[in-house]
């Protein structure tokens, strides 16, 4: 029987089969086991995972530090702006300023000797500083009342330079078993004379009030309201009447 006739019977046909089923395994093994055995893992490959993996963890946790660092740098600059003097929420520093302090040595019914003009400084292209010097004298617990108004001022400003000084203009005597001149004038002792300067620093950068959160009244706000506040009237004594004479 030839290979013709034994196909055409039941047991060569499944004999054929048997035959290409194993030809065909032996050509997907030939073929595909060789990726197969590569992707089994062995003690190399799970190393080389491993130093991997910790690479990876070691950029994560150096990504994670430089991204809090610049989030802290962030909010940092957002601080230092909105606790900064802003034109557009405060007013213009060369006139607010000086009024602004005028006003808080008028309330406290503290004179001074003077107010200069305020100058302006860069510091970087987005903020600036604005200094203006002033001095008088007064008795120790007037100055220091007008030092702590003037800490209250927002945003706030720092002495970049302050010199308090006893007043000595009278403190000499005027001759052998005469009065000293200073109690003649009835100057105190405790009077002081101090001179300095205030800085405070500015922003112009890109953010707005609304921007930066800014809580404080507005500079601007504060002066119009002292404006439209009605004036108290003064009480005139009310008349005294006349005597009867007996």
């Amino acid at each position: 029987m030839n290979l013709k006739d034994a196909l055409k019977t039941r047991k060569g046909q499944l004999i054929a089969v048997c035959l290409l089923l194993v030809a065909s395994q032996v050509f997907l093994f030939a073929t595909l086991g060789k990726s197969f055995f590569k992707s089994i893992p062995n003690q190399q490959k799970i190393k080389k995972i491993q130093n991997d993996v910790a690479r990876q963890k070691q950029d994560y946790t150096k990504y994670a530090v430089e991204k809090r660092s610049i989030e802290d740098t962030r909010k940092r600059y957002r601080a230092l702006a909105a606790s900064a003097w802003l034109q557009s929420h405060d007013g213009v520093v060369e006139t607010t300023l000086r009024r602004r302090i005028g006003d808080t040595a008028g309330k406290l019914q503290f004179r001074l000797n003077n107010i200069g003009a305020v100058r302006t400084g860069r510091v970087n292209h987005e903020f600036f500083y604005a200094e203006i010097d002033i001095n008088g004298s007064g008795d120790i617990g007037d100055v220091m009342k007008l030092l702590a108004a003037l800490r209250k001022i927002e945003p706030v400003l720092s002495w970049r330079r302050l010199d308090l000084r006893p007043d000595f203009r009278f403190r000499r005597n005027t001759g052998a078993g005469s009065a000293n001149l200073a109690s003649r004038l009835e100057i105190p002792p405790t009077r002081l004379n101090f001179n300095g300067a205030l800085r405070v620093l500015c922003y112009d950068g890109p953010l707005t009030a609304r921007a930066l959160n800014i809580t404080r009244p507005s500079l601007r706000e504060l002066d119009s309201a002292a404006e439209a506040k009605p004036a108290v009237p003064e009480k005139t004594p009310a008349p005294q009447g006349k005597e009867v004479k007996k």
